[in-house]
C-alpha cells in the first residue's frame, strides 16, 4: 500500500487527526488563521471562550480542525455565504503558506461544524453584541436621551431536507400541501441609529414574533426606546420590555386601546390595554394618533412616555419613521451580505440555528466597522456604504493582512481616513418609493405537487442522436 493510501486512511480513521504516525499539516497551526479586519471584534480569546466547553462531540481529539479555527471557518461562511466551503477555506488559507494547498475534504468540514454545535455560534454572538455599538457622539443613534432601538422579524428559507421540513416547517396553500421551502422565523433588536443587531431569538415557521420578542427583553434597559411594529401590541410583551425600564412606541390597530380613555391638553389621551386571556391584566398607555400628507388613514402610536410635556406628541410621531432602519438593517443583511436567493446552505437543523447566528455575528461586527468608520470623521453612519465596506471586510480576509488585533485596528482606521471610498452620495430631499409590482415574479403556472420525498432532478440515460443524412438524386 503507498503512503497516500495509508495517509488517506489515517485522515479518515482519525477525523483530520493522526493515526499510525501519520498527522495532517495543519494539526497546531490553524491559530494563525483571523477574520481581517474583522478580527478586532472577534479575537482569539473571544472565540475561545465561546467555544469552550461547547463541542456536540466532547472528548475528541482536536485534530487539524479545532473548534476556534472551525467558528472562524463559520464565521467566514457567513461573511462569503455564495462561495462553497472549498472556496471559503482557500479565502482564509489561501495567504498562509504553512496551510494553503493542504485543505480538508468537504466532508471533513462538515463534521467539524457539527462538532461546533449552534450553541458556541450563540455564544460568541451574544458576547460580541454585549456593548452597544452607538457611543455618545454617534449621529442619529439617540433621540431626547434615549438609544433608540428596533424590533422586527424575517423568515430565511432552508434546504428543502426532511429534517428541516420537519423542524421548522414552511407554508401551505391551506390545503396541507407544503410550499416551497422549510423556513426559520428570526426576530432581531436593532440599533436604529447603527443598524446593528444586538439580540435574536430564532423560531420555526410557524412561531410568532410577539413571542419570540420576549426572549429580547433582557437586551434593554433603562436608556433605550423600542420602536415596533403594529403587529406586536401585546400586553405581556409590553410589561417584559416595561419590567426593564425602556421606553416604547409601539404601532397599533383602532381595535386597541379603547379603554378607560382619560384626554390629556395636547390631544392625545390615556388608555388601558387588557390581556384577551388574562383580562385583570392590563397596562396603561398613552395613544397618539396622527396622519401623514392629509391621508384618510389615522396612524395609531401607543407609549408608556406619558407626559405631553416632556414628550410632545409631534416628536413622538416623527420618530416612529425611524424604525424603518431595521427594514434597511434586514435588507443588507439578506440582500448584500447573504446572496443566494435567502436560501441558507444547513441541511439539519441545529447547523441551521448555528449558520443564523454566525450570519448575525459577521453583520453585527460588520456595522461595528461601519460605526467605527463614521465616528471617526464625523459622519452619520447611514452614510456609509454597506456594500462597499462588506467587499473590502472580504478582502482583509482573503489577504490576511492583519495578523495582530493591532493590525486590524490600523486597518480600520486606515478605512475611515480614506472615506470618500466608502460614503454614499448626500441625498438633501426626502425619497419615497410606492409599493407597485415592479417585477413579474410569476412567469409559468405552478407546478402539480409531487410526493413526498420525490427528488427535483432524476438521472435518465443519455439520449441517442441519429444523422439523417441528406438523399442525393
Amino acid at each position: 500500500m503507498s503512503f497516500v493510501s495509508f495517509w488517506t486512511l489515517g485522515w479518515l480513521w482519525g477525523g483530520c487527526g493522526c493515526c499510525w504516525g501519520v498527522s495532517h499539516p495543519w494539526i497546531g497551526r490553524t491559530g494563525v488563521v483571523n477574520l481581517g479586519v474583522l478580527t478586532q471584534w472577534v479575537p482569539a480569546q473571544v472565540v475561545a471562550r465561546a467555544t469552550a466547553g461547547r463541542s456536540a462531540h466532547r472528548g475528541r481529539r482536536p485534530g487539524a480542525l479545532p473548534l476556534q479555527f472551525t467558528a472562524y471557518f463559520e464565521l467566514a461562511l457567513a461573511l462569503f455565504s455564495g462561495d462553497s466551503y472549498e472556496d471559503v477555506v482557500d479565502h482564509l488559507v489561501g495567504a498562509v503558506p504553512e496551510l494553503c494547498g493542504h485543505a480538508p475534504a468537504k466532508s471533513s468540514l462538515v463534521e467539524a461544524r457539527r462538532r461546533l454545535g449552534p450553541a458556541a455560534m450563540r455564544a460568541l454572538f451574544e458576547q460580541v453584541a454585549a456593548r452597544p455599538v452607538a457611543g455618545q457622539g454617534t449621529l442619529g443613534a439617540r433621540w431626547r436621551g434615549f438609544r433608540t432601538l428596533g424590533v422586527d422579524g424575517f423568515l430565511l428559507e432552508t434546504p428543502d431536507t426532511a429534517a428541516n421540513r420537519g423542524y421548522f416547517g414552511a407554508p401551505s396553500n391551506g390545503r396541507s400541501a407544503p410550499l416551497g421551502y422549510p423556513q426559520a422565523r428570526v426576530v432581531t433588536l436593532v440599533e436604529t441609529g447603527t443598524r446593528s443587531p444586538i439580540a435574536a431569538a430564532v423560531g420555526t415557521y410557524h412561531s410568532g414574533e410577539p413571542t419570540l420578542a420576549r426572549e429580547l427583553a433582557s437586551a434593554v434597559g433603562p436608556g433605550d426606546l423600542v420602536l415596533f411594529d403594529r403587529y406586536y401590541p401585546s400586553v405581556t410583551l409590553w410589561q417584559a420590555f416595561e419590567a426593564r425600564g425602556a421606553a416604547l412606541v409601539m404601532r397599533a390597530d383602532s381595535r386597541i386601546a379603547r379603554m378607560g380613555i382619560r384626554p390629556l391638553a395636547d390631544g392625545t389621551y390615556l388608555a388601558r390595554i387588557r390581556a384577551s386571556r388574562h383580562p385583570a391584566a392590563h397596562v396603561s398607555v398613552r395613544v397618539v394618533e396622527y396622519r401623514v400628507d392629509g391621508d384618510q388613514d389615522v396612524i395609531r402610536l401607543l407609549t408608556n412616555l406619558l407626559d405631553p410635556g416632556a414628550y410632545p406628541a409631534a416628536q413622538v410621531a416623527a420618530l416612529y419613521p425611524e424604525r424603518w432602519q431595521h427594514e434597511g438593517a434586514i435588507g443588507a443583511l439578506k440582500t448584500h451580505q447573504h446572496p443566494r436567493g435567502g436560501v441558507l446552505r444547513s441541511r439539519d437543523p441545529a447547523l441551521v440555528h448555528q449558520e443564523i447566528w454566525a450570519m448575525l455575528t459577521v453583520h453585527h461586527i460588520l456595522t461595528r466597522l461601519i460605526t467605527r468608520i463614521a465616528d471617526e470623521r464625523g459622519q452619520d453612519p447611514e452614510r456609509i456604504s454597506f456594500t462597499k465596506v462588506l467587499k473590502d471586510a472580504r478582502r482583509t480576509v482573503i489577504r490576511q493582512c492583519t495578523r495582530t488585533l493591532a493590525h486590524a485596528a490600523r486597518r480600520a482606521l486606515d478605512m475611515a481616513d480614506d472615506l470618500r471610498r466608502y460614503l454614499n452620495p448626500l441625498r438633501p430631499h426626502p425619497r419615497t418609493s410606492p409599493r407597485t409590482l415592479k417585477r413579474i415574479r410569476q412567469r409559468y403556472k405552478l407546478r402539480p405537487p409531487t410526493a413526498r420525498g420525490t427528488p427535483v432532478t432524476t438521472k435518465t440515460t443519455p439520449k441517442t442522436l441519429t444523422l439523417h443524412p441528406i438523399v442525393q438524386t
